[in-house]
């Protein structure tokens, strides 16, 4: 079962085309991942759950619901002050401050609720705002970028193989081919919470995609490139991508967001 939205805005100069579309996979009786747009905003958030008993589902929608309503929260609040955004700083500060608290409710939610005790999940957010955008996230649902032909991960796995590469004890090749590469080193749930943060300016022909593991566990990042370099509908590149993932066994749930940046003579 998918649930897809696509939308085309004009955000103060930024022309933006989004899609999202969330899948249950081929395996999974349960969709335990999350996603929302806030196309007025230029806003797009996914979280991947964890935890029997549905408690993952439970998770993913606090901390993608949560972490919406206190950045939608700080931009209203930036809005009534007239203050525009010259760097990139304040709207870090505003998506760490929202995963923070929102991380606060599900631990203490946990805490109160024994069928959800020890709920977890990852979370990935991209705010495009007053030409800037930010990626942060935590856990290993990823944000990435296609610019002039490359693709490039802009979000950080918090995983412990990836530790392994950053420390250089461990391969890339090997990371991606190990059997605990899943092991997260934090997550949503976790008494603390550090999430890494990529910023920049997007420009005209940037493609930004968001999305779980589930999709890029079975689908390369060379098959990534491909889909998003030849499909240039928002939505059609999200529905190829979670095809793409089914057909190769779509044993997780996968959920992408795929957000271009349009020049002004083309929106």
């Amino acid at each position: 079962m998918s649930k897809t939205d696509a939308y085309r805005l004009n955000l103060k100069g930024i022309y933006l085309e989004m899609a999202g579309i969330t899948n249950t996979g081929c395996k999974r009786e349960n969709n335990e991942d999350y996603i929302q747009l806030v196309p007025d905003q230029g806003l797009c958030v996914i979280a991947d759950g964890m935890g029997g008993h549905l408690a993952g589902e439970v998770a993913s929608k606090l901390a993608v619901t949560g972490t919406v309503e206190q950045i939608s929260k700080g931009l209203a609040y930036q809005n009534n002050q007239h203050s525009g955004v010259t760097t990139a700083l304040p709207l870090r500060r505003l998506i760490k401050a929202a995963i923070e608290d929102t991380n606060s409710a599900i631990t203490i939610q946990a805490e109160h609720n024994k069928s959800q005790a020890g709920m977890g999940t990852t979370i990935v957010v991209l705010l495009f705002r007053d030409n800037w955008f930010v990626i942060g996230n935590v856990g290993d649902s990823r944000g990435y970028r296609l610019r002039d032909g490359e693709l490039r991960q802009l979000s950080e796995d918090h995983s412990l193989v990836q530790n392994m590469v950053k420390r250089g004890v461990m391969s890339k090749d090997t990371a991606a081919a190990s059997p605990k590469r899943g092991l997260l080193l934090q997550a949503m749930g976790n008494p603390e919470v550090d999430p890494s943060f990529t910023s920049g300016c997007p420009i005209a022909g940037d493609c930004f995609l968001l999305c779980s593991d589930g999709l890029t566990e079975v689908v390369k990042d060379k098959q990534i490139h491909k889909i998003l370099t030849r499909y240039d509908d928002p939505e059609d590149a999200a529905q190829v991508l979670v095809d793409t993932a089914c057909k190769n066994g779509g044993p997780d749930n996968i959920t992408v967001c795929v957000v271009r940046v349009r020049d002004e003579d083309d929106y």
